[in-house]
């Protein structure tokens, strides 16, 4: 049996951890860390079931490890050093998105390119399956649970559009330089926030439109300050579910296929599954509030803007070798996925 370090790092990010009996853990307790609150999207749909069935299947093998889940920041608030957190050991597993550590996951970075996958099922699965081929680079550090994305991103806007290229000299907020690229191929100008700067530029006016999952735009209470939705697949966001290295390595081989029979391709496919859902009935809330201008294409519109978005695919593409393995393997996934042939 292994024995998980009580190890206070006080100083490793200033102000952002509360330093107690909840960043301390108890022998043999994966802690689990999320700067979201137990209410908030991933926490309760993605990560609290994972939780439950890898702690069912802990039991089921005579094991005394549990996991507890610490919400809302607990072991550190900030969404931008979670990865620090979890790679210290301050939690043993944390919800990072690689978009807030530039550099570490280079090719990860494809579930950002626009109108490449069409559903969170489709960015999670392929993605997962791009990790298991080994095309995935930066989790030397840490021990990667599972990766689950969210439904792909749409345009929100306070000012009325009617096309992509109304956003031309609007400032408009992007996660990622990858989102921040195609920004820019429309004219649009591309601005870094966190959700809550988000929140604040949109109701200063200081941002003319946000790039937003529909499940975000309800977590950070963001729907009231915009008018107008772009309902277009333009990118989703990636996320993990990372293991510190030494908490992995310190499981038994049992108590390792535990946790990842429940995770890996399970947590890709539940997530997808999720985070549709959740796209479908906060549409049909907004509409039914009225309140709301929804703007959608034809099937001809929509191949157009995907046509124009294919020059930032290959400009990702042939950014490393790295980058072209994984995107040529990720449009052989697709394909298959969505011919119904893939296992």
């Amino acid at each position: 049996m292994r024995n998980i370090a009580k190890t206070c790092l006080a100083g490793l990010v200033a102000g952002t951890v509360a330093f107690g009996t909840a960043s301390v853990a108890e022998a043999d307790e994966i802690k689990v860390g999320s700067f979201v609150s137990a209410q908030g999207f991933g926490s309760r749909f993605v990560i609290a079931p994972w939780i439950e069935r890898a702690t069912e299947a802990l039991k089921g093998i005579g094991s005394d490890t549990t996991i507890k889940a610490y919400w809302g920041g607990t072991l550190g608030k900030s969404p931008f050093q979670q990865y620090d957190l979890v790679k210290a050991g301050v939690a043993d597993v944390a919800w990072v998105l690689p978009a807030n550590t530039p550099g570490q996951f280079p090719e990860l970075e494809i579930v950002e390119l626009p109108f490449f996958f069409h559903t969170a099922e489709e960015a999670s699965v392929v993605s997962w399956k791009l990790f298991e081929m080994g095309l995935f680079s930066g989790f030397d550090d840490t021990h990667l649970v599972g990766f689950f994305a969210g439904e792909p991103a749409s345009i929100f806007s306070r000012d009325p559009v009617k096309t992509l290229y109304d956003l031309k000299n609007k400032k408009v907020r992007s996660v990622g330089q990858t989102q921040a690229t195609w920004l820019k191929s429309i004219g649009a100008v591309p601005e870094a926030a966190s959700s809550s700067e988000m929140n604040e530029k949109l109701n200063r006016g200081t941002l003319s439109a946000a790039i937003q999952g529909w499940s975000g735009m309800k977590t950070f209470k963001t729907l009231p300050l915009v008018s107008y939705t772009v309902d277009v697949p333009v990118g989703t966001l990636g996320f993990l579910l990372l293991m510190n290295k030494k908490t992995w390595e310190g499981l038994s081989a049992a108590e390792k296929k535990a946790l990842q029979d429940n995770g890996g391709l399970m947590i890709a496919k539940d997530s997808g599954a999720a985070y549709a859902k959740a796209g479908i009935d906060i549409r049909a809330e907004v509409k039914a509030e009225g309140k709301h201008t929804m703007v959608t294409f034809t099937d001809a519109e929509l191949a157009a803007y995907e046509a124009d978005a294919k020059k930032i695919w290959e400009e990702w593409a042939n950014q490393t070798p790295s980058n072209r393995k994984a995107f040529d393997a990720a449009q052989k996934l697709l394909k298959e996925l969505r011919s119904g042939s893939a296992s």
